[in-house]
């Protein structure tokens, strides 16, 4: 899955750093306040989650479907705070269960279906966090970065393997109503696994080396939603051409008590950065209102990823992708043109079962090509308060760009 530290000599620095904060923590507690500290670790939280996964995937563009069953098991152990310092660890394991009648991006079996979950060991998260400053936290190490609704910055949940972060971040509460983040990231640990991809290009690398400065500040204060403001600094060394810096704002919220009306607008501008080849200028916007009422969430938005004539397309590297555009995972890079995304969406719950229909409508931002349309469909339940069964099904019908694809994943998760 991922590596422990990285391969990188700026993320064995990163690692250096964990150990000297976290053993010289250790050294003055043990000499200062032996049993405190002792209660600190003997305190500490664990978790143990897993996490089991049937998909499969029948892609015109391959000769064989892909059936995956793969099983995460991750165990996390944070510590209490003692002296303002707080520790977390945590390990996942990937496991294949059964055959690999898939292409998981490393073996060999290319005739078939992508299912990009591969098999390994590693730290997910190693952090130390430090709030000895008020309504003010530090965190350095391998961590989560998600914010806002991670469409520029996330971390891949819905992979077995999780996309974590190398770096240190800064967030600040002290004004009301409002969190502001800094975070300097210098590796991304990205879902291919533990070793690069089969075919050696920094694409499917498992980890990217950037040096990335991250702000987000978001204000709560207004009563009927949320203010959020950004710019996104991304110098990919692996990759110099999807180096980008992005500026933009986004506002969300609700309003009414019986019936809610849902309204979001978000807009950003993004242009080459750093070492990038490109020269370009492209716009990201997303326009979307709904309504809930007697158990019923439906909406309706449109989501452009512009694009600048042949110059470039508007990107998002960091994004927990898998959540927009599709669940078939159709539009992962954004195409040449740009996107449009049209789409309707309807929930609800039925006997306790979260059921929803997403329908979306694919055309290209510039020229008039109608890339084609998807439906998609999930049922989630909370079986138990440690059990959630999911079953998801998506089913893209090209037009004009990629192929007829179907995919349906069934899942088991269960926590300690």
């Amino acid at each position: 899955m991922k590596n422990a530290v990285g391969k990188r000599p700026k993320c064995k620095l990163l690692a250096v750093a964990i150990s000297s904060v976290i053993f010289g923590f250790a050294g003055q507690a043990l000499a200062d306040e032996q049993l405190t500290l002792e209660d600190a670790i003997k305190g500490g939280k664990v978790d143990v989650t897993f996490r089991y996964r049937f998909e499969n995937v029948d892609d015109d563009a391959r000769a064989e479907e892909g059936r995956a069953s793969t099983l995460k098991s991750r165990l996390t152990y944070t510590t209490q705070t003692y002296k303002d310092f707080q520790v977390q660890l945590e390990v996942d394991n990937v496991s294949r269960i059964g055959s690999d009648n898939y292409d998981d991006l490393h073996n060999s079996n290319t005739d078939r279906g992508v299912v990009a979950d591969t098999d390994g060991t590693a730290f997910n998260q190693a952090w130390v966090a430090y709030t000895g400053i008020a309504d003010t936290t530090f965190k350095v190490g391998r961590q989560r970065i998600n914010l806002d609704n991670q469409r520029f910055v996330g971390g891949v949940g819905w992979r077995q393997n999780e996309q974590t972060y190398d770096g240190v971040t800064i967030v600040n509460t002290s004004l009301a109503d409002t969190t502001a983040v800094y975070a300097y990231v210098q590796n991304v640990e990205r879902i291919f696994g533990p070793d690069d991809g089969r075919d050696g290009t920094p694409a499917s690398n498992s980890n990217l080396e950037t040096e990335a400065h991250i702000f987000n500040v978001n204000y709560k204060g207004l009563g009927f939603g949320t203010l959020s403001g950004y710019a996104y600094l991304l110098d990919i060394d692996d990759i110099p051409d999807a180096s980008t810096q992005t500026f933009g704002a986004r506002f969300t919220g609700s309003k009414g008590d019986e019936t809610k009306f849902l309204y979001t607008a978000e807009y950003a501008r993004q242009s080459d950065y750093k070492d990038s080849t490109k020269s370009f200028d492209a716009d990201y916007y997303m326009l979307e209102a709904g309504v809930q009422a007697k158990g019923v969430t439906a909406k309706l938005g449109m989501e452009v990823l512009g694009a600048d004539d042949d110059k470039g397309s508007f990107s998002t590297p960091l994004a927990t992708l898998h959540a927009f555009q599709g669940f078939a995972d159709k539009f992962l890079a954004t195409p040449g043109d740009g996107i449009e995304d049209v789409y309707v969406s309807v929930f609800t719950k039925i006997l306790g079962a979260k059921v929803g229909m997403i329908y979306h409508d694919f055309e290209a931002d510039e020229g008039s090509t109608n890339y084609g349309n998807e439906i998609d469909f999930v049922i989630a339940k909370q079986v138990h308060k440690n059990v959630h069964l999911l079953f998801k099904y998506a089913n893209y019908n090209a037009d004009d760009f990629g192929t007829d694809t179907e995919k349906a994943w069934l899942q088991l998760t269960v926590k300690f």
